[in-house]
């Protein structure tokens, strides 16, 4: 998945499909589905926020080395130097549920079932550690959008 670059890049090599990168049928903890923005129900904002203060969680950040004004959209839970997930006992219900050996299709009926459960696209970046960078992109996507750039 591409996760860093200008917002036509993203635009530009987004594909209808995603490797399976799983190791005789389990996670292989790879952390190509750590993303920022997911489908979050308030519930799971507040949990992660209440686990992220108790257990002092700084944002990670996963800046490429040749573009450090690149947007992070990966998960600011993913800890690449230990390869875990640092909330995995509170990850929310689209990460519990998400594995990349299923379908394109299976994977995209899964999201959009969880979207429809009282959940909205959210940042984690921005929910929990106040950072808009993510909001940002989007918001001057779909300003291009309306403008007619892309």
């Amino acid at each position: 998945m591409g996760t860093y670059g200008s917002l036509e890049d993203i635009l530009k090599n987004q594909k209808e499909s995603y490797e399976n990168k799983c190791i005789d049928g389990k996670c292989s903890s790879c952390g190509e589905c750590c993303t920022d923005m997911l489908p979050l129900s308030d519930a799971e904002v507040k949990r992660l926020k209440a686990y992220a203060e108790r257990h002092n969680l700084k944002e990670n950040r996963h800046n490429l080395f040749w573009d450090k004004n690149a947007t992070d959209l990966t998960c600011p839970f993913r800890n690449n130097e230990l390869n875990i997930c640092e909330v995995y006992s509170v990850r929310p219900v689209i990460c519990r549920e998400f594995i990349c050996s299923k379908s394109l299709e299976l994977a995209k009926s899964d999201r959009d079932s969880i979207i429809s459960q009282s959940r909205s696209i959210r940042s984690l970046r921005y929910e929990v550690f106040g950072n808009p960078e993510s909001l940002v992109l989007v918001a001057n996507a779909l300003e291009k959008v309306r403008g007619g750039l892309l």
